[in-house]
């Protein structure tokens, strides 16, 4: 498979600030690739400078076979979700996306535009203004623009946050009839459920470098040669207990986190689960569940930073 993003030592410094610190990435012809990063990470940046609105402060990228000195050869085909301060509030939905499909030299009809609407889930909205839209609503035809012009490469940035729950599975359903129909899709979300649900790839951005890149079940499976596990006790372990009690033991054992009953914690080797066991019922607490816990998409990603 083609890559159709190439990345090589891609940085960017706004004064003394280093926000990006030499990226190297590709991405390939038809997969869903999530990026992922705390706020402040790069991401946007990232994106303005694969888009062409900022410029490089050094290294190189390829998009579709074009360099990025040609940059101006590609943007047809690509398509970015725009931010919803860039809308045009004064027209209505279906005026707005007629409008900018023909400077994208889209060729649909007028009921192909409101097929759209509906798909995006915007039916019933094709004559009202936009400045009457939702918040939701503007994310929306935001990503009805991105569409336009039929782009082989695809860039949603955060394109269901803010939306209620229906509306994002329907999002993310469109986001897989896009893949399936070829198209690339560059997307980034805090949403890390959704990231891991629907991306093929995902790179983790934190300090200016990716961090972490692989497909979701790599990244969750080959983060920590340690094993994490769940225990639901009573009473609840704690941190700070058992900061106290393993400070006496033989064995390491790491607290992670703590999920609803549950706290987890992570130990070096398969025996240390036993002595685990031993350990906390010796110590008075009654053991009412103990199993292993594959991390998280969302694990991963606060080892990363």
């Amino acid at each position: 498979m083609k890559n159709i993003i190439n990345v090589a030592q891609l940085a960017k410094r706004f004064g003394t600030t280093d926000v990006l610190n030499g990226i190297d990435l590709t991405i390939q012809e038809g997969e869903v690739f999530g990026f992922i990063g705390h706020n402040g990470a790069g991401k946007s940046t990232f994106i303005n400078m694969l888009t062409g609105i900022i410029n490089k402060s050094s290294g190189s990228f390829e998009i579709i076979g074009t360099s990025d000195q040609q940059l101006d050869d590609v943007k047809a085909k690509i398509g970015v979700m725009p931010d919803i301060s860039n809308l045009y509030d004064h027209m209505k939905g279906i005026q707005f996306l007629r409008y900018m499909g023909k400077l994208a030299g889209d060729t649909r009809t007028k009921q192909d535009y409101i097929a759209l609407m509906k798909d995006i889930g915007l039916e019933g909205a094709e004559k009202k203004k936009i400045k009457a839209y939702s918040f939701g609503m503007k994310k929306k035809i935001s990503i009805a623009q991105a569409l336009l012009g039929n782009p082989s490469l695809i860039i949603l940035d955060e394109p269901t946050s803010g939306l209620d729950p229906e509306s994002a599975i329907n999002i993310r359903k469109l986001i897989v009839d896009l893949q399936q129909q070829g198209k690339t899709i560059l997307l980034t979300s805090h949403n890390l459920d959704e990231i891991d649900k629907i991306s093929d790839r995902v790179g983790i951005l934190s300090d200016g470098k990716v961090k972490k890149l692989g497909t979701p079940d790599e990244l969750k499976n080959n983060t920590s040669s340690e094993l994490s596990v769940a225990i639901r006790t009573n009473p609840t372990l704690t941190s700070q207990k058992l900061a106290e009690l393993s400070a006496n033991w033989d064995f390491n054992v790491q607290f992670v986190t703590t999920k609803k009953k549950y706290v987890v914690v992570n130990v070096p080797h398969d025996n240390d689960i036993a002595k685990l066991s031993k350990e906390l019922i010796h110590s008075g607490f009654q053991l009412f569940e103990l199993r292993m816990e594959q991390q998280s998409l969302e694990d991963v990603f606060i080892n990363s930073k």
